[in-house]
């Protein structure tokens, strides 16, 4: 029934992923499992990969189960019209939902390999454009069965992502080799190393704290790094790119450049993508990126790369820094997750319309901002440390991440808006996610 294909990626969202489990899990007066539907937009990139993007989910009413005890679960027709008709309405794909409730990959039963084919058939001559299929949910894992344009058969996700605090990540790749350079981060879990040399993480900017970013990323072992900088190094780097050399400026060396020297003596099986362009010019590698960090300078940059990252169920990493004259020197800096689903810049009121529209007003007369190594250090450290704890789910927290530095005291804590912003974010919706509609009005 299946063959393999590779370059699928299925994100869905945490609060999608606990709203099935909740659902599926709760008894029948009569059906042995419940059923479900979770709708997805589906965005085919020129690379080869499809990225699957779920967007909503609908459970079947218990008026619409049809009492047989030889199958777990039997729906009737207005079932399967309801969610063919959201289908429509939302211009997306549908997957056929259910749980086998146990821990560990799940399979399909023979019942399943039967039935649900004939279901993924009348799902694709509704969104013919968009992926369809069938998914099996256990506590923790996926089966995946996924009809798309380009493919005549029922294939497999190469990831299925959960995309929360921490990641959920299901490769249809296991192998990985043990290597002793990692062997001090054990502590991180079994499967670490699998995960940082399968997830793909995207740096904006390596002028400053990127630089930082990608040295730390290579020494834990991040194999698959692509980089967005179309500058060249100049003189007023050298004080705080990390690897950058006084024979660059001479020479007028890219900053990817210089990345990819670091990154590749530090571990040398690194599988850099060089994008030697601003990253509105290369969406699609961002849209490949499964988690990415920001260095970016300016709100508006901030504003740009969040709505993209949230379109697209994309984690957002965001540092930066400042020095202001307020009677003296004073050094402050940031570290945000922006995390789809929950708490946004606009959210924590670090992006306003205020600060939008006095940055718009200096527009091409901005300035250079004091930037200096150790602070960009500190922040990208930190940074890094909320990525491996995505990744890894190593300390356990579920908290949002929003990070104030204190460069004169040296100290790292929770911003205080944190405490009184709510974790649920009204600017970016969920149902919005994919490539954006355009309505003639």
């Amino acid at each position: 029934m299946k063959s393999k294909k590779t370059n699928i990626k299925f994100r869905i969202p945490e609060h999608l992923h606990g709203k099935m489990l909740l659902d599926l899990e709760r008894s029948h007066p009569f059906a042995f499992e419940r059923v479900g539907f979770l709708f997805a937009k589906t965005v085919n990139l020129s690379s080869g990969v499809t990225l699957i993007i779920a967007t909503d989910y609908q459970p079947v009413n218990d008026e619409d189960y049809i009492e047989d005890y030889s199958v777990g679960a039997k729906i009737n027709s207005t079932a399967i019209r309801k969610s063919m008709q959201a289908t429509f309405d939302q211009s997306c794909g549908c997957f056929h939902v259910h749980l086998h409730n146990h821990s560990g990959k799940p399979y399909p039963s023979s019942t399943d390999e039967k039935s649900l084919p004939a279901v993924v058939k009348s799902f694709e001559n509704i969104a013919p454009k968009h992926a369809n299929g069938f998914l099996i949910l256990s506590k923790n894992a996926f089966y995946s069965s996924i009809k798309i344009e380009a493919s005549d058969n029922l294939l497999e996700a190469d990831l299925i992502s959960v995309v929360g605090k921490p990641f959920i990540l299901q490769y249809s790749n296991k192998s990985t080799g043990k290597d002793l350079m990692f062997d001090r981060q054990s502590f991180l879990g079994a499967n670490s190393q699998f995960l940082f040399e399968n997830i793909r993480v995207g740096i904006i900017g390596y002028g400053g704290g990127g630089s930082h970013i990608g040295q730390q990323l290579a020494h834990i072992g991040v194999k698959n790094i692509t980089i967005f900088d179309d500058d060249k190094i100049e003189i007023t780097n050298l004080n705080r790119l990390v690897g950058g050399v006084y024979t660059d400026v001479k020479k007028a060396i890219l900053k990817t450049s210089i990345a990819k020297r670091v990154i590749t003596k530090i571990f040398p099986k690194s599988n850099l993508t060089l994008v030697e362009n601003k990253w509105q010019r290369a969406v699609e590698e961002l849209q490949n990126c499964d988690i990415v960090f920001g260095c970016v300078d300016s709100y508006t940059e901030r504003q740009q790369l969040e709505s993209e990252c949230r379109r697209f169920l994309i984690p957002l990493i965001d540092i930066g820094m400042d020095v202001y004259n307020s009677g003296g020197y004073f050094m402050s800096g940031q570290i945000i997750l922006s995390m789809p689903g929950s708490s946004c810049m606009s959210c924590y009121g670090f992006l306003t319309e205020e600060k939008l529209a006095k940055e718009a007003a200096k527009y091409g007369n901005t300035g250079g901002r004091p930037q200096v190594v150790w602070p960009n250090g500190v922040l990208a450290s930190s940074a890094v440390g909320v990525f491996v704890d995505l990744v890894t789910g190593w300390t356990k927290s579920k908290e949002g991440v929003y990070l104030s530095y204190d460069g004169n005291g040296g100290k790292v804590t929770d911003h205080v808006r944190k405490q009184f912003t709510a974790d649920k974010c009204e600017h970016f919706l969920i149902k919005n996610a994919g490539k954006p509609l355009y309505v003639k009005i």
